[in-house]
């Protein structure tokens, strides 16, 4: 158990700084890029793995929800608060997606999970 409590804590630190990015996202200045900026960040922390569909999945969804986060908060547009929050919101929640796929596929890696069907399927001599 406390070898799963180290693995979540380390990769909780690396996302935090794309979390951090997200908060922090105004969209009033043209040299902001938060998709580019948050996606280097997960991809940092899952280049250690395949890519498996559900890293995929989530990173997609990091993708779409930072694009979306852009939109709302983007300068030229009518800029609504809540609108910005929930989007902000919905963008830290798929970090937090991305966070737990890639601690349980870690995890996974570190404690293969053997399956004892075979064996006891044999029939006896």
């Amino acid at each position: 158990m406390g070898d799963d409590r180290v693995l979540r804590e380390e990769i909780r630190i690396m996302l935090d700084d794309a979390r951090a990015r997200v908060r922090r996202y105004t969209g009033l200045y043209p040299d902001e890029n938060l998709t580019e900026d948050v996606l280097s960040v997960c991809d940092a922390v899952i280049a250690w793995d395949d890519l498996n569909p559900r890293l995929e999945e989530a990173r997609a969804a990091i993708e779409a929800r930072c694009l979306r986060l852009a939109q709302v908060a983007d300068r030229f547009a009518e800029r609504n608060l809540a609108t910005i929050a929930k989007a902000r919101a919905q963008a830290i929640a798929a970090i937090d997606i991305l966070q737990d796929a890639v601690v349980d596929l870690r995890r996974s890696i570190r404690h293969p999970v053997y399956s004892p069907g075979p064996v006891l399927r044999r029939r006896s001599p």
